[in-house]
C-alpha cells in the first residue's frame, strides 16, 4: 500500500462515539500502577473484526511457549460477547469467564489445559491454559467496570503464570479499552486494508488517552501487520500509521512486526488446529515465532518473562 492511499482525513476525523463514561468510573477504582507488574499481562485487540487477531493471539502463545517451554502462558478470551478461542482450538469445557465474571467460582477452577504438540518433537507436549470465552447476549447484560475491574486484580495474583494473554473483542467496547490500558503490553493487529488501518488509529488514539488516565505517559502499544502481501508492504503499513500517529497524537507505537499472507492458516482454523503444530516453517509461522522471539529478547518496560 502507498502512503498516498490514504487520505488525511483519515486520520483528522474525529473520534468514534464513547456512548458511556465508564472509564471514569473505572478509573477511580483502579490505579493500574498499584497493581502487581507480574505475570506480564498482553492484550491483544484490534480496530475491526476480520484481521485475524484471535489466530494471532493463540498462535503466539504457542510461539512464546516453543521459544521457553518452561513457561507458564495462560490465554483469556476477552471478548465477552463473542468469545471463539474456544471454536478455534475445538476445545471443550465446562466452565467460561462468565463463571468468573459473576464470581462463582476461582480463575483456576474456570482453566482448561490445551496440550500442543510438535510433529518434529513427538515426545514433547506443551501445555497451554485456556480461559474460555462466552457467546451471548447474556455476559453483556450484567458486565460493569467492577466486574472487569476484579477481573484484572485477579489476573494479576495468578503468580504461577509467566505471562497471560487476553484476546480482546474487536472494536473500542469500553472493557476492551479498560483492559488494553492495564496491560504490560497492547499488541494492535491490523491488516493493509485501509479500513483496518483507520479502525486501528481510532484504537490508538483512545488507548493513548486512557493510558494517560492511568498516569502513564507513554503508549504501551505495538503494531501488528497481519495477512500482509510481504514484508515490505507490511512495513510500510506500519509507516503510515506511525507517521500519522507522530503528526497528530505525538506518539508513535512500535512496531512488533509483519506476519504475511498464508494459505495455511484458513485451513487450520477450519480443522481447529494449532497452526504451528504442522506450519511452523510456513511464511505465516517464522513470522510469528521472529515476534515471539523479538518480544522474549526485549528488555523494555514491559519485558516477557
Amino acid at each position: 500500500m502507498r502512503n498516498d492511499e490514504m487520505s488525511e482525513t483519515v486520520f483528522t476525523s474525529q473520534p468514534r462515539p464513547y456512548s458511556k463514561a465508564v472509564r471514569p468510573l473505572f478509573s477511580q477504582k483502579t490505579k493500574i500502577a498499584d497493581l502487581k507488574s507480574t505475570p506480564r499481562i498482553i492484550a491483544v485487540a484490534s480496530g475491526k473484526g476480520g484481521v485475524g487477531k484471535t489466530w494471532f493471539s493463540l498462535t503466539l502463545a504457542h510461539a512464546l511457549l516453543r521459544e521457553n517451554p518452561d513457561r507458564r502462558i495462560l490465554v483469556v478470551d476477552g471478548d465477552f460477547g463473542l468469545g471463539n478461542v474456544d471454536i478455534q482450538l475445538g476445545l471443550h469445557h465446562k466452565f467460561d469467564i462468565t463463571h468468573i465474571l459473576k464470581q462463582q467460582i476461582s480463575i483456576p477452577r474456570a482453566v482448561t489445559p490445551y496440550f500442543l504438540t510438535d510433529p518434529n518433537r513427538p515426545a514433547t507436549r506443551l501445555q497451554l491454559d485456556i480461559l474460555p470465552g462466552h457467546s451471548g447476549a447474556s455476559t453483556l447484560s450484567f458486565l460493569k467496570p467492577d466486574n472487569v475491574h476484579d477481573l484484572l486484580e485477579q489476573l494479576r495474583m495468578l503468580s504461577a503464570y509467566d505471562i497471560i494473554l487476553i484476546d480482546l473483542c474487536a472494536g473500542i467496547d469500553w472493557s476492551s479499552r479498560a483492559i488494553a490500558a492495564a496491560a504490560d503490553r497492547l499488541l494492535l493487529v491490523t491488516t493493509e486494508e485501509p479500513t483496518a488501518l483507520t479502525d486501528a488509529y481510532a484504537v490508538l488514539k483512545l488507548s493513548i488517552k486512557d493510558r494517560q488516565t492511568d498516569g502513564f505517559s507513554m503508549t504501551n502499544a505495538e503494531i501488528v501487520v497481519n495477512q500482509a502481501t510481504g514484508l515490505r508492504s507490511g512495513e510500510a503499513v506500519y509507516a503510515v500509521l506511525a507517521e500519522a500517529c507522530s503528526r497528530f497524537l505525538k506518539q508513535v507505537p512500535k512496531f512488533a512486526g509483519v506476519v504475511r499472507r498464508d494459505r495455511r492458516v484458513s485451513e487450520t482454523i477450519r480443522l481447529q488446529r494449532p497452526f504451528l503444530g504442522h506450519n511452523s516453517g510456513s511464511m505465516a509461522g517464522i513470522d510469528v515465532t521472529r515476534i515471539a522471539r523479538r518480544m522474549s529478547e526485549d528488555r523494555s518496560g514491559y519485558v516477557v518473562s
